[in-house]
């Protein structure tokens, strides 16, 4: 039976995050997927155009790669700050974008990425603790950014464990963090079900014998998955 349920934060309560760069980097004249790889080291970073269509064979090469590649993943697990990352990112524009950036347009594009709230799953996982069904949030983030995610939804009313990566010096899909969360919680990684929209992070809770709902672009789609997931588990609630 299933007894919690672990959600990502960024592009399953939030919507996607970064849309609209591919266009930022049109209108700036930079190639194709430059920018991404200037800011994340990857191409096919969640919640931009192309990371949904990402092949079983590039999922399975992720899985057993290092989790901290990147000065975006060293920002995440808390050993560079925000201001370390943005001098990176201009040191390394010449290179990667074949010019420097052009950081005053970069952070009037931050400043105006529209980041809304799925409401559907924040109703379903307040439903799920009426019903006893204990819920966790799983997060890879940015110290810097805290109070601003956090304050987009009910983080503390609805979550009694949020393990953010910055805070505890890891992050997805380095297995230690779902075992992390799934100990804090209080649950076996095999009796619990883990909600995200990146298909790295979605194959590496699979190994470790977790259910998942990968999140594509349909809320409701993604909240009928787990639902689904649970009528054929069961529950096992705690009141």
């Amino acid at each position: 039976m299933i007894e919690a349920v672990i959600f990502d934060y960024g592009g399953v309560f939030s919507s996607p995050l970064f849309r609209g760069i591919g266009k930022f980097e049109t209108d700036m004249g930079y190639p194709p997927g430059a920018v991404l790889e200037l800011l994340f080291g990857d191409k096919g970073y969640i919640g931009v155009e192309g990371w949904g269509h990402a092949t079983d064979a590039d999922v399975a090469a992720s899985v057993g790669s290092e989790s901290v590649t990147h000065d975006w993943h060293r920002m995440e697990i808390g050993e560079m700050t925000l201001d370390d990352w943005f001098a990176g990112i201009q040191a390394r524009a010449p290179e990667v974008l074949g010019q420097p950036i052009d950081m005053d347009a970069y952070l009037t594009f931050m400043a105006e990425m529209p980041v809304g709230v799925h409401w559907p799953v924040v109703h379903r996982a307040r439903k799920l603790i009426a019903d006893g069904v204990p819920i966790a949030l799983l997060t890879n983030n940015v110290k810097e950014w805290g109070d601003h995610w956090r304050a987009t939804f009910p983080v503390d009313e609805l979550f009694e464990v949020v393990v953010d990566s910055c805070e505890v010096g890891m992050r997805k899909p380095d297995a230690r963090i779902y075992l992390l969360t799934c100990e804090r919680i209080g649950v076996a990684p095999e009796a619990s079900v883990f909600v995200d929209d990146n298909a790295e992070n979605i194959a590496a809770a699979r190994a470790l014998g977790m259910e998942t709902v990968h999140f594509g672009e349909d809320p409701f789609a993604a909240v009928a998955k787990l639902d689904a997931i649970l009528e054929r588990r069961g529950v096992a609630a705690r009141h």
